[in-house]
């Protein structure tokens, strides 16, 4: 395994790019769309406001996570100016908010530095396109990363290239969690992920499309100086998908996917309690469109069979291994799971948005839910 990781990284410093992963199964609200700023002579500052409001309850009492219920907001002023054909530099501070909490609960910088460096690809420095944007499937990436890790700092490449007739989106980034100071009690902490869609050309009226999404995602936690003396941590985890899609009518599209995951943990030392997993997750999604296009709704149901399967960043109602009790496994594990989803858009800077998911752990017998709610401005 340790051979494949030059080439990992060599895959991961050329799919690069413009655009991000298409997210079909998330409402837009969720998700951050890449934008670029010409130079204006005009108006050469320009402001902005993004303002979300959350309430989540999640009511998760299986042995694998534990739930929680949050209302607050994230607040990002900034400015933003041009500083050169398709770069521009925005500057601000991201804040979170939430009930019960006396005063602002955290606060980020906002930075990023932004350049298409070519026609298909834009490079990304500071404040990152994160968190559901990735397009990532969740027994990969946790939704409720959403609130308690909302904005990623590091490098990131988007890209959107044409392949012949087909296209290729890619999401490749490092986010680094936290700094390694030296001779200081805490480790570095960083993940490395690329989200990539090789969509094929359309098929007929009913609009009949193939693609094929591949991800990997590498946890790592280590680092050369440390007062303590633990262990050097890496963990990985790959899918690889067929989607199928098709558009029944102008308003409608129904999608399958059929996604396999991998996991591996490459450290020198192995603490977790498998060193190798997989899963499986066919799920079908169905998705209304309004005639003006401003309401969504999106149901989606599928099964999940997962055989000594960690992901570090991944939801743990997937996992083989509990969140909060060190001592618990679940090797082969069996799940059905639900959503529904909705957003209402009332004008291009403001929305509304809800969904639910549920999870039904077939040997246990056992339900958890979650229930999201959210209302987002931007200027």
């Amino acid at each position: 395994m340790k051979k494949t990781l030059p080439l990992i990284l060599l895959l991961c410093a050329l799919q690069v790019g413009r655009a991000q992963t298409p997210v079909p199964h998330e409402i837009s609200i969720l998700c951050d769309t890449p934008s670029l700023m010409s130079p204006s002579q005009n108006h050469p500052w320009q402001w902005g406001l993004d303002l979300t409001t959350f309430f989540r309850d999640a009511e998760f009492s299986s042995p694998y996570t534990r739930g929680y219920t949050a209302t607050g907001f994230f607040l990002t002023p900034f400015v933003s100016h041009p500083i050169a054909e398709g770069s521009s530099i925005t500057l601000g501070v991201n804040l979170n908010g939430v009930a019960g909490y006396s005063g602002i609960h955290s606060w980020h910088p906002f930075v990023r530095l932004q350049s298409q460096v070519s026609p298909h690809l834009l490079m990304v420095m500071g404040s990152l396109y994160s968190a559901l944007s990735h397009g990532l499937y969740e027994p990969m990436f946790d939704r409720e990363r959403y609130i308690y890790d909302h904005q990623e700092q590091g490098v990131q490449f988007l890209l959107q290239l044409p392949i012949y007739a087909c296209t290729l989106f890619s999401d490749t980034w490092v986010y680094w969690e936290d700094l390694l100071e030296p001779w200081q009690p805490k480790q570095e902490r960083f993940t490395l992920g690329t989200s990539n869609l090789l969509t094929f050309p359309e098929i007929g009226r009913a609009q009949l499309t193939f693609s094929i999404p591949f991800s990997f995602l590498g946890s790592h936690r280590g680092g050369q100086f440390t007062a303590l003396d633990t262990c050097i941590e890496s963990l990985f985890n790959e899918s690889l998908s067929l989607r199928v899609s098709c558009m029944p009518n102008h308003r409608s599209r129904l999608t399958l996917d059929l996604p396999c995951f991998l996991y591996q943990d490459i450290s020198p030392q192995h603490k977790q309690h498998f060193s190798q997993g997989t899963g499986f997750w066919p799920h079908i999604t169905f998705q209304l469109n309004s005639v003006n296009k401003n309401t969504t709704l999106i149901l989606q149901g599928g099964y999940w069979h997962g055989h000594q399967y960690i992901a570090p960043r991944g939801s743990h109602l997937f996992q083989s291994v509990s969140w909060h009790r060190a001592d618990f496994t679940d090797p082969i594990r069996s799940m059905a799971t639900a959503k529904l989803a909705f957003q209402k858009n009332f004008n291009p800077n403001f929305a509304l948005g809800l969904d639910a998911e549920c999870y039904y752990h077939i040997p246990l017998s056992q339900l958890d839910m979650a229930f999201g709610l959210y209302m987002r401005y931007h200027i």
